[in-house]
């Protein structure tokens, strides 16, 4: 949080709070907050990946993440107190190669088997199959699961024809 947010000048911020987040994390920890049963998962690696991990456990969220070689991207949220606007910067993350997404592959089949709805979030990592939602999205219908996804651009472009329960 700043007081008056300049760009191109040193800004000395007011307060700092950290959370674990993006678009799957926000929606875990709603439905945690709702009191249903979750279980985060997705790819985490290095430090901030090993923080994700220990905050939502302090939150008392259940998570089965596959851990990477490389780091959990670092996003910035800065709130200006003069304008209420918000202006995020969001670094693109590491590359995941194909070994982690083969384990997430079979690590969300497992997960989904004691799952009553599945909800697939936000953006992909780099080096992840272009396709996985939809591979996704077909592994809850084959297990009679209802799925819903909240994504944008060609994922959301992609998952149009896999049908899932509900797009938003």
């Amino acid at each position: 949080i700043v007081e008056d947010y300049k760009p191109y000048e040193v800004m000395r911020v007011k307060e700092c709070t950290y959370t674990p987040g993006g678009k799957g994390l926000n929606v875990t920890k709603v439905a945690s907050l709702l009191h249903e049963d979750v279980v985060a998962t997705g790819f985490v690696g290095g430090h901030a990946g090993e923080w994700v991990l220990e905050a939502l456990s302090r939150l008392g969220i259940n998570h089965q993440f596959v851990k990477t070689d490389k780091e959990t991207r670092t996003c910035i949220n800065i709130k200006d107190l003069a304008t209420g606007k918000h202006t995020e910067f969001l670094e693109p993350g590491a590359p995941v190669d194909t070994e982690y997404e083969v384990a997430f592959i079979e690590t969300f089949k497992k997960l989904i088997q004691n799952s009553d709805v599945i909800t697939i979030s936000g953006s992909i990592p780099q080096g992840v199959s272009k396709d996985i939602y939809c591979k996704l999205v077909e592994l809850c219908k084959e297990a009679g699961k209802k799925v819903l996804v909240d994504t944008s651009g060609a994922l959301l472009e992609g998952i149009i024809d896999s049908k899932p329960t509900m797009i938003k």
